[in-house]
């Protein structure tokens, strides 16, 4: 069941993968990284479920809010129009 769900959620980090390295705009790159970014946390999550181990949740909680500072960080960099 671990294996399963941890392999699930790996493909569903496909789809934004792609948009990340074929997406033609800035716009289109910083969804796939953001979506990307989430599928990361929700593994390291459920990792954390599966092995008991609660350091993980804390190590996810920290990605998930540096990728957000740096989602948002590029969109106001990509609202100036510097690219």
């Amino acid at each position: 069941m671990r294996t399963a769900i941890e392999v699930a959620l790996a493909l569903t980090a496909l789809p934004p993968l792609l948009v990340l390295w074929r997406g033609p705009t800035l716009w289109d790159r910083l969804a796939g990284a953001a979506s990307l970014n989430v599928r990361v946390a929700l593994l390291l999550a459920a990792e954390a479920a599966f092995s008991g181990h609660g350091l993980l949740l804390d190590v996810a909680l920290a990605y998930t809010a540096l990728g957000f500072l740096g989602t948002v960080l590029l969109a106001r960099f990509g609202e100036r129009g510097e690219q």
